[in-house]
């Protein structure tokens, strides 16, 4: 007979290695292939698990877990983000998004729609050029040479405008990540 995964977790908080390690045999995969499916990427996937576990390890005496898998799963979403806000790809982290939803909880549906939301409000703070210039390179997927002669900038305006939305998009995400 297998412990339940909160008496496991009340084990991990007296420092028991053995539950921990118990933790992690029953749920590594299912969070891996999860991170897989979410990152298209198995090395990064692994490193996210590992981080994971990792997180789960360290911050034990000052977490009050209630739903185990649930947690779980929400910081190796959370994780995932990141790694996505980092590549900094939106678009993609929305259609990723958007295939996980179907499968999410009440609570993880709420947190796609603030996230979905979020992102698309940041946007729409951008200058209306750097707005115009994001759009067309993210949603309509232009080139800079495409945008540039669209726009009639140059290329050099291009990167520009997108190197400058991209990190106030990665601050304002990085901020608002940190919550879930």
């Amino acid at each position: 007979m297998t412990a339940p995964d909160l008496e496991l977790f009340q084990l991990i908080k007296k420092d028991n290695q053995l539950a921990f390690r118990q933790l992690y045999d029953r749920h590594w995969k299912k969070q891996f292939y999860f991170a897989v499916g979410f990152l298209k990427d198995e090395t990064l996937a692994k490193d996210v698990v590992q981080e994971v576990f990792c997180i789960l390890w360290e911050k034990r005496d000052h977490l009050n877990i209630q739903h185990f898998n649930s947690y779980l799963h929400s910081i190796t979403r959370n994780k995932c983000l990141e790694h996505l806000k980092k590549s900094v790809v939106f678009k993609d982290v929305l259609l990723h998004m958007d295939a996980l939803n179907a499968e999410n909880t009440t609570e993880q549906h709420i947190h796609y729609l603030e996230t979905k939301e979020k992102i698309e409000k940041e946007i729409n703070s951008l200058p209306n050029k750097t707005k115009q210039i994001f759009r067309l390179s993210r949603h309509q997927e232009l080139s800079h040479k495409e945008i540039a002669k669209k726009m009639n900038v140059s290329i050099k305006t291009v990167e520009y405008h997108i190197s400058q939305s991209i990190k106030k998009l990665s601050a304002s995400m990085a901020s608002f990540l940190f919550f879930f």
